[in-house]
C-alpha cells in the first residue's frame, strides 16, 4: 500500500512494553509515554502482523521499553514469524541478551540491534543509569556466537557522550559488528526535556566520509551509509527537522495499548484497533476484517512530520 505522499508501507515497529531496566536520559519512549506499561499478548501481536503482511509489511521490529523483559518474548517472535513476516528483528539494551540469545534465535528472531552509548564504565552508567557495560558487551558477543546477522549497534550522539563515538566505532570494527547506527538526539519522550544535549553529527559524519571506501543512500529514510576499510557500515540517522528522512519513511507503529501510530513525533495521527484485538464478541475473521479497516485508515492519514525545507537547508542536505 502507498500513502498519498507516495511512500510504501513495508515496516511495522511493535512496542512490547514500556518497562525498562535502564534509565537513559534521552529515551524517546517510542513517542508513547508510559501511561500503559504492559503490552499486547503474543496472539494479539500475531493478528496485527498477519494483516500487516496483507498490506505489504515485510519486516517487524520489536522494541520497548526493553523487549527482553517480556518473558513471553520467544512466543511473540514465533507468532510473528508464523504470520508470514519474512524478517523479525529486535532493538535491545543487551543487558539480558547473553542468557537468552539462543532461545530468541530458536524462536525465529533474524536480527538484533543493541544500544551501546558508551564504552567507558563511568560514562555508560552516566548515560543509562546502570553499571551494566560488561553485561551488554557479553550480550553482543553471545548474539554473534549464536549466528545473528547482521548485528547492529545503536549509538545516540549527545553532548554528554560525544567523546565515546570513536571508541564505539573501534569496538565495532574489532568485534566484527556488521553495522553501527549513529543517531541524533530526538526531542521526543525524555528527549524533550534534555534536548539541550543535542549535538550535530555534521563534523563526525564528515570524518567518517573521508575514511569511507564506499558511500550510498539507504532507501529506508534515505539514510546515508558509509563503508569503512574494515568492512564496518556506519549509518547516519538524522530524523529531526529532516524532510528528506521523512520522505523515505516506510514504517507504521503498533503501540503498547493497541494503536496504529503513523509517526514517532505525532500523537494525533493514530488509529485505535484495540477493540478488534480485545472484544470477546468477535470471531477470528471479524477481528481480521476490522484490522484491515484499521490499516486502510492508517495509510490514509500517514504524512511526513517534516515536509518542507528552506533553500539554505536544501543546499546543506
Amino acid at each position: 500500500m502507498i500513502d498519498r505522499y507516495g511512500r510504501p508501507l513495508e515496516d511495522l515497529r511493535v512496542t512490547l512494553t514500556h518497562v525498562c531496566n535502564f534509565s537513559c536520559f534521552f529515551c524517546h519512549m517510542e513517542g508513547e509515554g508510559t501511561e500503559s506499561m504492559q503490552g499486547l499478548s503474543p496472539y494479539q501481536i500475531g493478528l496485527v502482523s498477519r494483516v500487516a503482511v496483507e498490506f505489504g509489511v515485510k519486516s517487524v521490529k520489536l522494541t520497548g521499553g526493553e523487549p527482553t523483559l517480556r518473558r513471553d518474548l520467544p512466543e511473540i517472535i514465533s507468532e510473528i514469524k508464523s504470520s508470514g513476516v519474512s524478517d523479525v528483528s529486535m532493538t535491545t539494551n543487551g543487558f539480558l541478551l547473553a542468557n537468552i540469545a539462543g532461545k530468541l534465535k530458536d524462536a525465529g528472531l533474524d536480527r538484533i540491534n543493541v544500544s551501546l552509548h558508551a564504552l567507558t564504565r563511568e560514562k555508560f552508567k552516566d548515560v543509562t543509569g546502570v553499571d551494566g557495560l560488561d553485561r551488554v558487551v557479553a550480550g553482543i558477543r553471545e548474539a554473534k556466537n549464536q549466528g545473528f546477522k547482521p548485528i547492529k549497534l545503536n549509538f545516540v550522539l549527545t553532548k554528554r557522550n560525544s567523546e565515546e563515538a570513536k571508541r564505539v566505532i573501534e569496538f565495532s570494527e574489532e568485534n566484527g559488528i556488521d553495522e553501527l547506527h549513529l543517531i541524533e538526539l530526538h526531542p521526543v519522550g525524555l528527549g524533550k526535556s534534555t534536548f539541550s544535549y543535542h549535538r550535530s553529527m555534521e563534523d563526525l559524519e564528515r570524518e567518517i566520509a573521508k575514511m569511507a571506501v564506499k558511500s550510498e543512500i539507504r532507501e529506508k529514510h534515505f539514510r546515508p551509509r558509509y563503508t569503512l576499510p574494515s568492512g564496518l557500515v556506519i549509518e547516519i540517522v538524522k530524523p529531526y527537522a529532516n524532510p528528506i528522512f521523512c520522505a523515505g519513511c516506510n514504517r507504521v507503529r503498533l503501540t503498547v495499548d493497541g494503536k496504529l501510530k503513523t509517526c514517532l513525533y505525532r500523537e494525533d495521527k493514530v488509529i485505535d484497533v484495540m477493540y478488534a484485538l480485545s472484544s470477546e464478541d468477535l470471531t477470528y475473521e471479524e477481528r481480521l476484517e476490522l484490522l484491515r479497516h484499521g490499516f486502510e485508515a492508517t495509510i490514509s492519514i500517514r504524512e511526513p512530520n517534516f515536509k518542507y525545507m528552506t533553500k539554505i537547508e536544501a543546499q546543506q542536505a
